[in-house]
């Protein structure tokens, strides 16, 4: 009885022990300083944003359950700004516009970090893609543009991108006309980038690139406002039926805070948290 009496407090002590060292490792994944930062400043996309839409899908929210205490951008560069200006901020952007991007640093999510190979392989979870859509049927020089963007025009979108098709060689018909393009913010620099090329292959040709929302985009070209919509989230099931579309690259949508904030890493389930305003404090992660 004496002999079970020890046995039954030895495996209690070690119980004891073992909930020690699981309350110091939770502990330890604590960074120091972060409660120094006070209430977090959430930085969020306006209605309409592709991005927005996407990230929000991704995380597992309804974009309408933003907290009411977020700063709302107009822009991947307002987003940007915002958070540049506030060691407290955290917000959202492709992950391709963070490249030159001063005083923020990405925060790896799930421990993987935003990269066009962890994109590529699917490590990194936040990704979406980035589309050309309209209305009815293309041109001939709209067409020699589309085929162009999926053939040689791989090449400029595997250079920050994940491209969506191997490069090909591309002969241009040299059709003249005007190409006008208007949605997402995320994707115009992608855009005006594959233009230009397009137009130095074909110098009839002038194609005009104008930045908004994805759902701007997408309505402008439904209305007849634009030939073709740059969108950087999937389009709804209603859009599919009025539009035809195709996805031309994958990207990567990249978690940014101030360079001041000490953190790293951050958890999908902590971003939906912060996102939604149920976590509201730095200290409290």
């Amino acid at each position: 009885m004496f002999e079970k009496k020890i046995l039954i407090l030895s495996l209690a002590a070690s119980a004891l022990l073992l909930g020690g060292c699981g309350a110091k490792d939770i502990s330890s994944e604590s960074v120091e300083g972060l409660e120094n930062l006070g209430a977090i400043q959430v930085v969020s996309r306006e209605d309409g944003s592709g991005t927005r839409s996407a990230f929000a899908e991704l995380i597992g929210f309804e974009q309408d359950n933003t907290t009411e205490g977020a700063v709302i951008a107009e822009s991947t560069d307002a987003v940007i700004a915002a958070v540049a200006e506030n060691p407290a901020a955290i917000g959202y952007i492709s992950m391709s516009a963070a490249a030159d991007a001063e005083n923020i640093n990405l925060l790896t999510v799930d421990d993987a970090e935003a990269s066009v190979e962890n994109v590529q392989d699917g490590s990194y979870s936040l990704s979406r893609p980035f589309s050309l859509a309209w209305s009815g049927t293309l041109s001939e020089l709209e067409q020699d543009f589309l085929t162009y963007v999926l053939g040689s025009g791989q090449t400029i979108v595997g250079q920050s991108y994940v491209a969506v098709e191997d490069s090909a060689t591309f002969l241009s018909g040299q059709q003249e006309g005007t190409i006008t393009i208007h949605g997402s913010s995320s994707a115009a620099p992608l855009l005006e980038g594959l233009a230009e090329a397009y137009m130095n292959i074909n110098p009839h040709a002038v194609i005009e690139v104008t930045a908004s929302d994805s759902t701007s985009g997408l309505n402008d070209a439904m209305q007849g406002r634009c030939d073709i919509a740059m969108t950087s989230r999937e389009l709804k099931d209603y859009e599919k039926e009025l539009l035809d579309y195709e996805v031309i690259a994958q990207d990567g949508i990249a978690v940014i805070v101030n360079d001041e904030n000490p953190l790293l890493n951050i958890s999908t389930t902590q971003l939906k948290s912060i996102f939604t305003g149920e976590l509201t404090d730095w200290g409290a992660m």
